[in-house]
């Protein structure tokens, strides 16, 4: 286990680029003050880039923009009252934008629903294509699954490698099992799906499925503004067992120890928010110590950012 300054540092590093946008209010950040909340049903739950708002006023029908004491904020129409009503209307306009060819995260279109919350745990607001998302700053929910075992009497981790046509992020590692809370879906029924899915994973091991709990970040790039929550789960698997993809979005799977992780996580090998769910795991499991970071409260504080609005 390494705990030199060059891991300590990789730390600092990954925290601060999944934190990069100030979700609660951009205004306070000069790089990110032309970006405006977006309102459903009097209700904020999102962050419109500038770029993106320009194009919207193109569609007066479904989005109106206000500008109160210079408060600019975008809302949706009120006239689009129902959640089918709703869906349709944000379909409509990322497929023009689509066409269109405005705007790259479009370009990585998933056929995928993601449903749009006020809180969780309330019915949805709408449900609106998962490439979209970004451009609106709708909060994205996924889970994410540790698959590990212990062998030649040290922890290792099983570690994907994704596949080089994925949408986002391809070619890079990740975790074992992982996706997107799509529509409809539980969470621990999405992650069982994921698991079966990217892993083969076999119902005997799934009973070992343990959910850990969540992280949460912002943070803002060429696709727009991304505000996430992945519920965490850890599956402990047998010394011989392999995980073998069914689904095509995992190239193959690497079997590291966690030290090889570390050395992985300092060379940028991981797609961002894998490598957080790690870090996240070797905290709780022990590996990462406040006696050896330094800066162990600050980057536990970073991993669990507040996205939505207090109960």
């Amino acid at each position: 286990m390494r705990k030199d300054k060059e891991w300590s540092d990789a730390l600092l590093k990954l925290v601060s680029d999944l934190n990069n946008f100030n979700y609660a209010d951009p205004s306070k950040d000069p790089a990110h003050a032309g970006c405006v909340p977006i309102y459903i049903d009097g209700h904020r739950v999102g962050v419109v880039p500038e770029d993106v708002l320009a194009e919207l006023t193109n569609y007066p029908d479904v989005f109106s923009i206000h500008n109160d004491n210079s408060n600019k904020s975008v809302h949706l129409n009120e006239k689009l009252s129902t959640v089918e009503e709703r869906s349709k209307a944000f379909e409509q306009v990322l497929q023009d934008l689509r066409h269109k060819e405005k705007f790259v995260t479009l370009k990585g279109w998933r056929n995928e629903k993601y449903s749009i919350y006020y809180k969780l745990g309330e019915p949805p607001l709408c449900h609106v294509e998962r490439a979209g998302c970004p451009l609106f700053g709708f909060i994205q929910y996924g889970v994410h699954v540790n698959g590990y075992t212990l062998k030649d009497g040290q922890l290792k981790m099983w570690v994907g490698r994704r596949s080089k046509t994925k949408q986002t992020f391809p070619n890079m590692l990740d975790n074992m099992c992982a996706g997107g809370l799509t529509s409809g879906l539980g969470v621990t029924e999405c992650t069982i799906k994921e698991c079966q899915e990217e892993g083969s994973v076999e119902d005997e091991t799934l009973k070992n499925l343990k959910a850990v709990g969540s992280i949460s970040y912002c943070f803002k790039d060429y696709r727009g503004v991304e505000p996430e929550t992945q519920y965490l789960y850890d599956l402990e698997v047998s010394p011989d067992f392999i995980p073998k993809n069914a689904d095509g979005e995992m190239q193959n799977f690497q079997l590291y120890t966690i030290e090889e992780l570390q050395n992985l996580i300092i060379a940028g090998e991981f797609k961002p928010n894998c490598a957080l769910v790690i870090v996240d795991f070797l905290i709780r499991h022990g590996y990462v110590t406040p006696d050896d970071e330094p800066n162990y409260c600050y980057i536990i504080q970073r991993m669990h950012m507040a996205l939505e609005p207090s109960l």
